[in-house]
């Protein structure tokens, strides 16, 4: 069956531009920005915001708490957020689904929550310890103040709409190696051990010894990272363990426990290296590349950088662990590899990317990042070479908080660092499936005026071009896309449901494309006098 399909008018070929550039909202545009749509919740006030390519508001929440400290779509829709005091769920039209009262609960949750696939939520709780405690546990003394911070992980199961029951738990001090009172259980050789943390490490912490502050779960390995800033380093943990098991040092997928499957960024800290060896400077937001996006399996990690340090900037990286018959390897006592897969550090709009606290990086279906940088609340996509494709600053704050009262700035208006400051950002792609059925139709900006919004905009209504001659078998079949006529462009593309290139031809002439693909739907973009045009291709 023969059908002629529809054409969809994208942006035309060009990067916005302003004669007086934005000062909130959307600062920068380019063409080829990927497709997706940018959560993020702002620290000094209630409001979660979802926006458009064109720094449009898709959908707002609100809340009654600000948040600590993000956030996260569901594949239902929903969104899921940490509050001050509670953990929320809240549909697509704000309406409250689940609250769970985590304060209240003697639950001190912190920096960041992750659903998992089966609706429960793990989440950062501080563990707190007296000196004397921590005597017993073969801590110096000398180097500890009378309330000791360790961390502990929850894993909390939403009951109702108002209840939870916490299902699995798993604690730093559970794994614990230390040589300095031989008399306690724990007391070993710290080098011997990667596997357990060394608890008189001389970080100089003598209250907040790790500060956790990231979590990110990956459900094919059944596994968890986190992120233990004053450490400088990034671990992972077997989640398939019971709580006691996860108390211990065997059992689970691993056999292990809950002992480090895997740690970077600073082997001094398991006695394997010098400061010359160490590649993680009080690092935020690990995360596993997503499954389907060209990384996939890699993380990637934002590193802050530190005074007094070789890193007074912050960087980009992607780290891929290997992973050999269920086990990740080390070479010369130190986890495997011995450097970054990719790494970045430069500028964006002519401010060099340098923050001291929280901010993330996420990697991109096509090998793009997003990054976030916490003080400046902007948020920014960089394709891997360093290009800047896309830029955001967040135009709320609160000043007075306490009054409840959200700051929307106007443009032009100079906002001091901090005041619209944001923990981290998220972007979704437009296949995500909690998009389905939904109405993402953009309504406005947040700030009072941004012309660069306004020509991103209109590009998008422009009217379709016309591409004569078009006309296609679709579905495909046969690894042929076959026109009816022969058709000139500019240049065609073909990327895949993850937005990965999978064909491309510049001054395309021909009546047919011939192509292997695997049964699926694809995006065909063309490119003809400046206009960029996008079909679906169906693949049997």
């Amino acid at each position: 069956m023969k059908r002629i399909l529809p054409l969809i008018a994208l942006i035309a070929n060009a990067t916005f531009s302003n004669a007086q550039d934005p000062t909130v909202g959307l600062l920068y545009h380019d063409q080829n920005v990927s497709e997706g749509y940018v959560l993020f919740s702002p620290l000094r006030n209630k409001e979660v915001f979802l926006i458009n390519p064109c720094g449009e508001k898709v959908n707002q929440w609100t809340f009654t708490e600000t948040p600590g400290a993000t956030c996260y779509l569901l594949a239902n829709g929903n969104l899921l957020r940490a509050g001050k005091e509670n953990l929320e769920i809240r549909d697509w039209d704000n309406n409250v689904v689940w609250t769970y009262p985590t304060t209240a609960n003697g639950i001190e949750q912190h920096h960041d929550i992750e659903p998992l696939p089966n609706g429960n939520i793990i989440c950062i709780v501080r563990d707190i310890y007296s000196q004397s405690q921590m005597t017993i546990e073969g801590r110096n003394p000398a180097n500890t103040d009378a309330e000791f911070k360790l961390e502990k992980i929850i894993e909390i199961q939403p009951v109702g709409a108002n209840g939870a029951n916490i299902v699995w738990e798993w604690k730093f001090i559970d794994h614990l190696v230390q040589d300095f009172d031989a008399t306690k259980e724990n007391y070993g050789v710290v080098e011997n051990h990667p596997e357990l943390l060394d608890i008189n490490f001389a970080n100089g912490a003598t209250t907040d010894f790790i500060h956790f502050n990231g979590i990110d779960y990956n459900a094919n390995l059944d596994q968890i990272l986190i992120s233990a800033r004053h450490l400088n380093e990034i671990m992972i943990i077997d989640h398939s363990t019971t709580t006691a098991e996860a108390a211990s040092h065997t059992g689970g997928n691993s056999g292990k426990g809950g002992d480090f499957l895997w740690r970077w960024g600073n082997p001094q800290v398991y006695r394997q290296g010098t400061e010359a060896d160490r590649k993680l400077f009080l690092q935020h937001n690990p995360m596993w590349v997503e499954e389907g996006y060209l990384d996939v399996g890699k993380i990637s990690v934002f590193s802050n950088g530190e005074p007094n340090s070789s890193q007074l900037f912050s960087s980009v990286h992607l780290i891929e662990p290997e992973i050999v018959g269920g086990q990740y390897t080390m070479s010369s006592n130190r986890f495997n590899p011995s450097d970054y897969d990719w790494s970045w550090n430069g500028s964006i709009l002519g401010v060099t990317v340098s923050q001291d606290r929280q901010s993330g990086a996420q990697s991109q279906p096509n090998g793009n990042f997003i990054i976030c940088e916490a003080l400046l609340g902007r948020i920014s996509e960089i394709t891997k070479s360093g290009t800047l494709l896309w830029s955001y600053k967040n135009p709320t704050s609160i000043y007075y908080p306490g009054t409840g009262i959200t700051t929307y700035h106007d443009q032009f208006t100079t906002i001091p660092v901090n005041v619209n400051a944001l923990f981290k950002a998220e972007k979704y792609p437009p296949n995500f499936i909690g998009f389905t059925g939904k109405d993402l139709t953009p309504t406005t900006i947040i700030e009072n005026a941004n012309s660069l919004s306004a020509a991103c905009s209109q590009a998008l209504s422009v009217p379709e071009p016309s591409l004569d001659n078009l006309t296609f078998i679709n579905p495909v079949k046969n690894d042929l896309i076959q026109f009816e006529n022969t058709i000139d462009l500019d240049e065609v593309s073909i990327t895949d449901m993850n937005g990965r290139q999978v064909f491309y031809e510049k001054w395309f002439s021909n009546n047919h494309i011939s192509i292997p693909l695997e049964s699926s739907v694809y995006f065909m973009k063309m490119h003809k006098n400046g206009f960029f045009t996008t079909i679906k291709i169906i693949v049997e």
